[in-house]
């Protein structure tokens, strides 16, 4: 009986969680993160890549190391695309790219809308349903619990599968503003 009280109050405070409470808890969190980095590990079919991810004032920098050397730099309507190695910079629209899903992640609201939350013993994750060039995409987004912590990302669509898993995340970051610059690095 006192297992059965238990479970039956871990499953009522899940329950709390998963509702438009658990919701607004987790946007709550995504938007509070105003600047962070973390090292990431990308897997992408059989491709393993590694790096650097940087966010601060609705702006996102994602450095590759390994294999390549490849700076991508985000804003809002706006991409910066740098391959250190070729020493080539291309300017592109984040619409119907993946760079859109983590713009919208961190920066609105309604991202969160239509979503599915799985909750498991220590973290839980959302699913949701996106679009990138007409191609239906699921995304899973897990979170540790206590405190709410963003870890891992998954697409899986119908040709790839890619997992992007934030390491050692610094939430105390004092990032400077210039590497966010869309500013070509060539030329500077």
């Amino acid at each position: 009986m006192k297992n059965f009280c238990l479970v039956f109050l871990v499953s009522i405070l899940s329950f709390a969680v998963c509702g438009k409470e658990g919701i607004k808890e987790i946007n709550l969190y995504l938007n509070n993160i105003n600047e962070f980095y973390s090292s990431f590990l990308q897997v992408e079919n059989d491709d393993i890549r590694e790096g650097k991810f940087y966010l601060k004032n609705n702006r996102i920098r994602i450095e590759y190391s390994s294999p390549n050397n490849i700076v991508f730099v985000l804003k809002k309507n706006k991409v910066m695309f740098f391959n250190k190695d070729l020493q080539e910079v291309q300017y592109f629209n984040p619409k119907d790219t993946l760079g859109q899903f983590f713009l919208d992640l961190f920066n609105k609201e309604k991202f969160l809308s239509k979503i599915n939350i799985t909750h498991k013993t220590g973290y839980f994750y959302i699913t949701k349903e996106i679009h990138l060039d007409g191609i239906s995409h699921t995304i899973n987004i897990y979170f540790e619990k206590n405190p709410i912590q963003l870890r891992k990302i998954e697409v899986k669509g119908e040709l790839s599968k890619m997992s992007f898993t934030l390491l050692n995340p610094n939430f105390n970051a004092n990032l400077e503003d210039q590497i966010f610059s869309l500013a070509n690095p060539i030329l500077n």
